[in-house]
């Protein structure tokens, strides 16, 4: 059987970034209409206006989409929380708190949301958040802030045992949200 699909507008899109992310934003229609468990590649063939040939052209599969929409939405959330915790480079535990809270609290932009860590799709995308490019960007927010702070108290805390728990808490108080008055008080419970 022979189709005629081609990107919508009929035109062949030759540029891999501009493939990519035709069926991203087509991948990200169909998450968010029909979650992304129930998905299928053909699926989001269908709202390229493409085959499923030219889907697997790009990528190897419906986790490797995933893959890419979370990698994304992980660099804009670090690009926005690196600004918002920048004035809190010299207050480490200030510095924390404000990281584990911005995340947990932060939203994607409109255009790109498909529900990642509540509702229906948190399940399926869950497992894609918390892996070797969340642990690197932690570390390269956290560590230079943290060696000074151990530097000028003399405590000896380690980037290691942080890192996964201020990712684990954001996860926690975005799934169970409290005020942020709540929350700070809760963090005060725990400095160091």
């Amino acid at each position: 059987m022979k189709t005629n699909k081609r990107w919508g507008s009929g035109a062949r899109v030759d540029d891999l970034g501009t493939g990519k992310k035709m069926l991203l934003e087509a991948a990200v229609s169909c998450f968010a209409a029909k979650g992304v468990k129930s998905t299928t590649i053909e699926d989001i063939a269908n709202v390229a206006n493409v085959t499923r040939r030219t889907v697997y052209r790009y990528f190897t599969g419906k986790s490797d989409i995933l893959a890419s929409l979370v990698d994304i939405e992980r660099n804009r959330m670090f690009e926005q929380l690196r600004d918002v915790v920048a004035e809190y480079r010299d207050d480490f535990p200030r510095m924390l708190e404000e990281c584990i809270w911005f995340t947990a609290n932060y939203r994607p932009a409109e255009d790109s949301h498909i529900g990642a860590t509540s509702g229906r799709n948190a399940t399926e995308i869950l497992p894609h958040l918390d892996n070797d490019e969340s642990d690197r960007l932690w570390r390269e927010l956290l560590t230079e802030p943290l060696r000074n702070y151990n530097t000028a108290t003399g405590k000896q805390l380690s980037i290691d045992d942080l890192v996964p728990l201020t990712g684990r808490l954001a996860l926690i108080y975005r799934q169970h949200p409290v005020s942020k008055s709540e929350f700070h008080a809760s963090m005060r419970a725990l400095r160091f």
